[in-house]
C-alpha cells in the first residue's frame, strides 16, 4: 500500500543483483573502466576494449532518459496483470526469434550506431513484464552475438543503469523521502538475497547457455503469462489493480 517503499524497494533489490554482477565480472568490467577513461583521455576508440565500454555507455542513455522523463507515467499505468502477462508472452516470441540468429559478430565488432538501438530496446524493459535481461539479450541475438555473449553483454548494461537507479532512488525516496518506520530490515534482507541468487543465477546461466539456446527461458516466460492469464480468468486475480 506504499508506493514509494515498493519502488524503492524493486530498485533496493536491483542493487542486490549489481552486487553480485560487479563481484562476478569485477575483471572484465575493470578492464573496461580502465579502457574507457583511457579512450577519454586520447580522444579516440583505438582497442575492442574501448569500443565495448563505449557500447555500454552509450547504450545506457536511453534507458536514463527514460527512466527519468516517464518515471510517473510508467508507475501510474503500467505493471497491472493484464499487461505483465501481454509482455511476458510476446517478448518470449521476440527471444525465441533472436535465438534463431547464426552469431556472426564478437562484441568488439559492434558500433556506436547499434549501441543506440540496444540502449532504446533496454529502456522497454522499464515496463514491468518486459525484463531488462531478456530484451537486452535478444538485442544482442538479433545483432549476431553468440549466446555467451550476448549474456555477457546484457550484464554488462546492467551495472550502469542500476547504479544510476539506485543513486537516483537513494537520493529521492530514501534522504529526502518518507519511506515508512522499519524499512531497513526488509531492504537489507531483500539486497542480501537479491546477491546471494543473482550471483548463483549469473553462474548457471553463463554454463547453461554454452551448451544449449535459450528455449528453456521462452518456455518460462509463456508459462508464468499462462498462469496469469488463468487466474484473471477465474477470478483468483484482477486483471488490475
Amino acid at each position: 500500500t506504499h508506493e514509494e517503499f515498493n519502488q524503492t524497494f524493486d530498485v533496493a533489490l536491483h542493487v542486490g543483483t549489481l552486487v553480485a554482477v560487479v563481484a562476478y565480472f569485477r575483471r572484465d568490467l575493470a578492464r573496461l573502466v580502465a579502457a574507457w577513461i583511457a579512450s577519454v583521455r586520447r580522444r579516440e576508440i583505438a582497442t575492442p576494449d574501448e569500443r565495448i565500454a563505449w557500447f555500454v555507455v552509450v547504450a545506457t542513455i536511453p534507458a536514463a532518459v527514460v527512466g527519468a522523463l516517464a518515471e510517473e507515467l510508467i508507475a501510474d499505468h503500467l505493471g497491472e496483470p493484464w499487461q505483465i502477462a501481454l509482455f511476458l508472452a510476446a517478448f518470449a516470441v521476440v527471444l525465441w526469434l533472436a535465438d534463431r540468429r547464426a552469431p556472426t559478430r564478437r562484441m568488439s565488432d559492434l558500433g556506436l550506431g547499434t549501441a543506440l538501438a540496444v540502449g532504446l530496446a533496454q529502456s522497454l524493459a522499464l515496463a514491468p513484464g518486459v525484463s531488462r535481461s531478456g530484451i537486452t539479450i535478444s538485442a544482442a541475438r538479433f545483432l549476431g552475438l553468440d549466446r555467451d555473449s550476448a549474456a555477457r553483454f546484457s550484464f554488462f548494461l546492467l551495472v550502469p543503469v542500476v547504479f544510476g537507479a539506485s543513486v537516483w532512488k537513494g537520493l529521492t525516496d530514501v534522504v529526502l523521502g518518507d519511506l515508512p518506520p522499519g524499512s531497513a530490515g526488509p531492504f537489507v534482507v531483500g539486497m542480501v538475497a537479491a546477491a546471494v541468487s543473482g550471483l548463483a543465477a549469473i553462474w548457471a546461466l553463463l554454463g547453461y547457455v554454452r551448451r544449449h539456446d535459450y528455449t528453456v527461458f521462452v518456455v518460462y516466460r509463456l508459462l508464468a503469462a499462462l498462469v496469469i492469464a488463468l487466474l484473471i480468468a477465474s477470478n483468483a486475480r484482477d486483471a488490475g489493480f
